[in-house]
């Protein structure tokens, strides 16, 4: 999966964008919606599939995925933690994969993690805080971090602790996929509009 496919690599910046809006939704609010938040940590434990899409099950299920990435590339006024959020997950994943022995650390990881679900069949909290250990072990190793702001209220439960951290792993997970389908950072500059435009027709 290295050629590029520009509609596959919207898919991915979907899958990026749902991840940290979840992120945002429960770093402010404490919850977020529960099927967006499960199709996002099930695609990290999809490490083998036939196409970008069936790792999210289908593009329907990245609705707000895609909504999202729409508004941050055409809203008056684009939000500025999501952006934040995009910008530090696509720099992260850059630095991952330059660094082949954090990706067998994180391939190992994962494929316990993947045992796990297969066995439980379900994400729960011990799968949750599973995928919140890895990315605490691997991407939160870095020195640049990703910060999250929001209610202290909420940022300070630690379940939410390892939501967020599960899902920025997640997000990760999109970026890296981002990258195998092509994705590059001049897109955002050269082709806005056609970005814009597959992910509406994506969502029609």
């Amino acid at each position: 999966m290295t050629q590029y496919n520009f509609s596959d690599s919207v898919i991915a910046l979907a899958g990026i964008c749902q991840a940290i809006s979840c992120v945002k939704d429960i770093s402010q609010k404490g919850q977020t919606d529960q099927v967006d938040m499960d199709i996002m940590l099930e695609s990290i434990l999809k490490t083998e599939s036939d196409s970008t899409e069936a790792i999210f099950n289908s593009h329907q299920y990245l609705a707000t995925g895609f909504k999202v990435l729409i508004d941050l590339l055409t809203g008056p006024r684009t939000d500025a933690d999501l952006s934040r959020y995009l910008v530090s997950v696509l720099s992260l994943q850059k630095r991952f994969m330059s660094d082949s022995n954090m990706q067998q650390v994180m391939s190992s990881r994962v494929a316990q993690a993947k045992r796990l679900h297969e066995y439980q069949e379900k994400i729960d909290q011990d799968l949750v805080e599973q995928l919140a250990h890895i990315y605490k072990d691997t991407i939160s190793s870095y020195p640049t971090k990703i910060q999250v702001s929001g209610n202290s209220q909420y940022l300070q439960q630690p379940a939410n602790q390892s939501k967020i951290r599960a899902l920025l792993l997640s997000a990760i997970r999109s970026a890296v996929l981002w990258n195998q389908v092509g994705g590059k950072k001049r897109h955002f500059l050269f082709s806005k509009a056609k970005i814009v435009d597959t992910a509406k027709a994506f969502l029609a």
